[in-house]
C-alpha cells in the first residue's frame, strides 16, 4: 500500500517515544493516536495484512506536516513521509473524510482551498523580480500581501504579478501525496512563472517557497529564476539601504517562527533583522528557531478547524509564558490561524505591515 521507503519509516516510527513531546496536535489533544508514533504503527499492521479503514484514514489527516518530528529524530526518520503516502492510501482506497473531501473539491472547482476567486494585486508588466502571493495571502491575508508591495514600492523595485496566479500544488499535495495530479498542477504553476522571463521569484508563503525550491527540482521543473522568500527579499533591501524604517514604539514583542520557513529553508535572521531594525526588542519563546512549535495551518484549518483552534491557543500560550504582549508573524497561514485566538491583552501584528508603518 505504501512505499518501501515509506515502510523502512513507518517500521522505524512505531515503536519509538522519541518525538511525542514535540507534536503540537498530540498535545493539545491529547490523543495517543495523533502522535507519529501511532501512525507508523497503523501503517505498519497495514502493511502486515490489517484492513485500511475509515479511522485510519481519518488519523493520517490529523497532522499538521510541520516536521517536527523529523527535526527531533536523532536516527534521521522522517514520519511525514509514511503520513503522506497514508493520505495518497486514503484517496486510493476511497476513504477520504468528508471534510478533507470538500476542501478537494473546492481546489477542483477554483484551483484554491477556499473555493473563491483570487484578486488580482496588479498587471503584468516586464521586470526582473516577480511577486508570487499564493493563495492564502491574496484570499486571506490581503494586508500582508498589500504591505509588502507597498514596501517594495517605496525601495524602488519593479515588480510584476501573474494576472492569473497558478496554485504552487502545495496544498494538493499535502491533501493526496506526491502524485501526478500534483505534479501537473506544479507544471502548470512551474510553467506560468517561467513564461515572464523573471530572474527572481520572491514567494509571500514558505509553503510555498519550499514546495518551488524543492520539489519542482525534483520532478524536473525546476524555476529558472532564483526563489527566495519575503523575509530575506525584504532583509537585502534594508542591508542595501533601500528601505529605510524608523522606530517603531513598542514594548517586547515574540516573533513566530513557521514551520517550514524554519526547518526546511532553516531561515531564522532576516525577520528578525527586519525587527530589530525597527527598534523592537524580542523576547524569545522557548521553542523558537528549527524547535518552533507549528501553531496550524490555513490547509489545516480548512478540514480540521476544531483542532487548529487548539495548536493556535497552544502556541499563543507559549507567547504568554514569556513577557511579550504582541505576536508579530510573517507567513500568511500563521496569520489566519492565528488572528482567530488572540487572547485579550495581546496583539496580533503582521511584520509586513508594521515595516510599511515604519517607513512611511
Amino acid at each position: 500500500m505504501i512505499s518501501q521507503k515509506a515502510k523502512i519509516q513507518a517500521d522505524a516510527c512505531r515503536f519509538c517515544w522519541m518525538c511525542r513531546h514535540l507534536c503540537p496536535v498530540g498535545l493539545q489533544t491529547g490523543k495517543e493516536v495523533n502522535t507519529p508514533r501511532a501512525k507508523g504503527l497503523l501503517l505498519s499492521m497495514v502493511e502486515r495484512g490489517t484492513a485500511f479503514d475509515r479511522d485510519m484514514a481519518e488519523v493520517m489527516y490529523e497532522c499538521l506536516l510541520c516536521d517536527a518530528c523529523s527535526n527531533d529524530c536523532a536516527t534521521g526518520f522522517e514520519p511525514p513521509v509514511f503520513i503522506r503516502e497514508g493520505r495518497t492510501a486514503a484517496v486510493v482506497e476511497e476513504l477520504v473524510p468528508e471534510k478533507v473531501q470538500a476542501v478537494l473539491d473546492k481546489i477542483e472547482v477554483s484551483g484554491n482551498i477556499y473555493g473563491e476567486a483570487k484578486p488580482s494585486f496588479g498587471t503584468e508588466r516586464d521586470a526582473e523580480v516577480l511577486v508570487y502571493i499564493g493563495e492564502v495571502a491574496a484570499l486571506r491575508a490581503q494586508n500582508m500581501a498589500e504591505s509588502f508591495l507597498r514596501l517594495l514600492e517605496r525601495a524602488g523595485v519593479s515588480y510584476t504579478v501573474l494576472k492569473e496566479e497558478p496554485a504552487s500544488g502545495v496544498m494538493l499535495a499535502d491533501l493526496i501525496g506526491y502524485v501526478e495530479e500534483v505534479q501537473e498542477a506544479a507544471r502548470v504553476c512551474s510553467d506560468a512563472i517561467n513564461r515572464t522571463g523573471v530572474k527572481t521569484v520572491v514567494v509571500l508563503d514558505s509553503y510555498d517557497a519550499v514546495f518551488m525550491t524543492q520539489q519542482y527540482g525534483e520532478w524536473g521543473m525546476g524555476l529558472q529564476a532564483e526563489v527566495v522568500t519575503a523575509t530575506s527579499y525584504l532583509a537585502s533591501l534594508l542591508r542595501e539601504g533601500k528601505l529605510k524604517p524608523g522606530k517603531i514604539s513598542m514594548a517586547y514583542a515574540a516573533y513566530h517562527d513557521d514551520s517550514r520557513l524554519a526547518r526546511s529553508i532553516h531561515e531564522f535572521e532576516p525577520a528578525r533583522e527586519l525587527i530589530g531594525a525597527m527598534g523592537i526588542e524580542l523576547e524569545e519563546m522557548f521553542q523558537n528557531r528549527e524547535l518552533a512549535k507549528c501553531c496550524g495551518t490555513s490547509l489545516a484549518k480548512a478540514y480540521m478547524p476544531e483542532i487548529v483552534a487548539m495548536t493556535a491557543r497552544g502556541r499563543w500560550e507559549d507567547v504568554m509564558r514569556t513577557k511579550a504582549k504582541t505576536l508579530i508573524v510573517a507567513n500568511p497561514e500563521v496569520w489566519e490561524v492565528m488572528r482567530g485566538a488572540v487572547p485579550e491583552g495581546m496583539e496580533l501584528c503582521d511584520l509586513f505591515g508594521l515595516l510599511d508603518r515604519a517607513c512611511s
